[in-house]
């Protein structure tokens, strides 16, 4: 009773003075003065912009983009899917992008830039100039969404009046070299004045230099490159600059990026990750679970214990493991294909005369594997959530042949044939082998008469990001709350490398590659010096150190939604993807011989993945184009 009458005194005290101010601004709303005019009121202001960054983690759903309503299915529709990292049955290349234009929150940020000046007083100084490089950061953020979609876009660094005359809202694109050096410009600024440490999920001056070097070297890259394409010839927005920078001005971005490496490198702040030595293999594993890990610079936070349709949840555990041994939802959605695991130091499956090694345990073939790769990758007898992962596709009476008399594993391949071949199509099928019951596959794949869903189409699943210590009925729908680390520094050595390299300096380049190598337990740390000329391969001059360097990439940032961007930025997505069908890796087991192969096949659905010259710069879309004809011409081939 006593709750019921004090909300009364409550109620009439509201009535009261409401009766007397009535001229005041509505109580509980939070103005310009309460957001701008101090610490707690930035900082809540900045929490939405934050929400808002372009990240492409857990939750990014590459058709659809950021903040979708199912984004639950991210896993089906991810990055990863669409460069070929991951492979599964929906997504393949989407060439057209999805429509993003954050000009809104932009408007945010210029907003607080504007007139936080008007507030100087309020704040001591390093933190005023903390709090207004952080909002400069934010803004380069955007525009790196936006530059790396669409090459040159309206440079809005003012607060618009929506009632001013359609000239002056209709800003007019920017050339593709003025948008990142727009981008450089702002960052520069954020370095120049944030302090140098922050709390969790907020930048400092370290991770803007972090999205310099990852920006710079992109601008870098686009200037380089993108001239190979030959958009020039009969594309208008080549031939005035808004797709495409001039190539002379390639090693400027380049500089931008390694000086950027460098303030990150001297600063002693960050360290490779090696908590779990000697143990490499469960060291890099354990990379992208310690949030207090030396390497990370900048993590996007996640809770599962967040309310729902807050974003801050995701499903990556129940979208990546199989169920219901591993995950009590949906099951593993995306497997890697055995053309990425080959990038690592990865172990024959045949011998000198092509006939397929034999192993006496599926498990055996891991013994030679490159420890970074089985930290990304469960392969058979790896334990996770108390089982052990069974991975085998079928049997073979008999196995005397090279393992090309396998084909591609279509059923009308040599071996394949009078009934040599026995496949099961359900968890649990069993053969009659002489009387003696042998079971046909394994309890985590490969079903021939399932789908993708939960169902491997190669011999091996996700294991980065993945949290081993979720039991197993937590792994379900919008009930995993990992970090996703945004920078981290092993990105940073890799930006140095290939930036390094493409202004000269050979050496220093294959220092940064010797320092992810020796982390990552490779059998060759420093790669060996080949000039070998690649162009043959990606149109334009290239050697075999400089796509050594690329694939280094490849394997340390593996399904860290960085391929499809890397690809673009070097002009070879079309190369790269042009019809491009993955291999698999398929176990057997040899009855009469009682040992196991592994043999190089055809994923079964027989799919292919193409990124045409189109997926280069995404369309602006119709919609803006319709308000404002100054962001005309379209891009290449749109």
């Amino acid at each position: 009773m006593k709750i019921k009458y004090i909300w009364m005194i409550i109620l009439l005290g509201v009535c009261a003075t409401s009766c007397y101010d009535l001229s005041l601004e509505p109580k509980g709303m939070l103005g310009e003065r309460e957001l701008f005019g101090n610490e707690f009121g930035v900082k809540k202001y900045f929490t939405r912009l934050y929400m808002y960054l372009p990240i492409e983690d857990f939750n990014y759903y590459a058709n659809n983009g950021y903040r979708v309503g199912n984004y639950w299915e991210a896993g089906k529709f991810s990055l990863g899917n669409m460069s070929g990292e991951f492979i599964n049955t929906w997504i393949k290349v989407n060439n057209n992008g999805f429509g993003y234009w954050p000009y809104d929150r932009i408007r945010d940020v210029n907003l607080f830039i504007n007139n936080f000046p008007n507030y100087k007083d309020e704040f001591v100084e390093s933190t005023y100039n903390s709090l207004l490089g952080e909002a400069y950061f934010l803004r380069a953020f955007l525009y790196f969404g936006l530059a790396k979609r669409y090459g040159g876009v309206p440079l809005i660094a003012d607060v618009q009046n929506p009632l001013d005359d359609p000239e002056i809202l209709q800003v007019p694109r920017a050339k593709e070299y003025d948008t990142w050096k727009f981008i450089h410009d702002d960052l520069q600024f954020a370095i120049d004045n944030m302090s140098e440490t922050s709390e969790s999920g907020r930048a400092n001056k370290y991770v803007a230099a972090a999205l310099m070097s990852r920006t710079m070297l992109y601008a870098g890259t686009i200037a380089k490159y993108t001239h190979y394409l030959g958009f020039e010839a009969d594309q208008l927005a080549a031939q005035q600059g808004f797709a495409g920078i001039d190539p002379s001005k390639a090693n400027e971005f380049f500089q931008y990026s390694y000086e950027a490496g460098k303030i990150i490198e001297n600063s002693g702040k960050y360290s490779l990750y090696t908590k779990n030595y000697p143990d490499k293999a469960l060291n890099f594993a354990n990379l992208f679970l310690d949030t207090s890990s030396p390497e990370n610079i900048f993590v996007k936070e996640f809770d599962k214990n967040a309310p729902n349709d807050t974003y801050l949840r995701h499903s990556y555990d129940a979208m990546m493991c199989p169920q219901p041994d591993m995950s009590r939802d949906v099951g593993a959605q995306s497997y890697p294909s055995l053309d990425l695991m080959r990038l690592y130091d990865f172990p024959d499956i045949t011998d000198a005369e092509g006939k397929p090694v034999r192993f006496d345990r599926r498990e055996d073939i891991k013994m030679d594997m490159e420890p970074r790769m089985r930290g990304c990758m469960y392969f058979d007898g790896d334990e996770l959530r108390g089982h052990a992962f069974s991975i085998q596709r079928g049997l073979y009476k008999t196995f005397p042949w090279p393992a090309s008399e396998a084909g591609n594993g279509e059923t009308t391949a040599p071996a394949n044939t009078n009934e040599n071949r026995i496949l099961g199509y359900q968890r649990g099928d069993t053969y009659d082998y002489n009387g003696t019951t042998v079971r046909i596959n394994g309890d985590h794949g490969l079903f021939e008469s399932w789908g993708g869903e939960n169902n491997p189409i190669g011999g091996a699943y996700i294991r980065k990001y993945i949290n081993p210590d979720q039991p197993t009925n937590e792994c379900g729908l919008y009930m995993s709350g990992q970090a996703w680390i945004v920078f981290r520094l092993g990105e940073i050595y890799l930006n140095q490398a290939e930036a390094c390299y493409e202004l000269g300096r050979k050496e220093e380049a294959f220092d940064y590659i010797e320092k992810i190598r020796e982390r990552a337990g490779c059998n060759v740390t420093r790669p060996v010096d080949d000039l070998s000329d690649l162009s043959h391969i990606y149109g334009y001059p290239i050697d075999a150190n400089l796509q050594f360097i690329r694939d280094e990439r490849y394997r340390e940032l593996a399904f860290e939604n960085q391929r499809w961007w890397d690809i673009r930025r070097w002009r070879v997505a079309d190369r790269v993807l042009n019809n491009w069908i993955p291999r698999v890796l398929m176990c057997y087991y040899v009855l009469d011989e009682g040992k196991y192969i592994y043999l190089d096949e055809r994923e079964r659905w027989n799919q292919s993945w193409t990124a045409n010259k189109n997926c280069y710069y995404e369309g602006i879309p119709n919609g803006e184009i319709n308000k404002n004809p100054n962001l005309l011409p379209r891009n290449p081939l749109r």
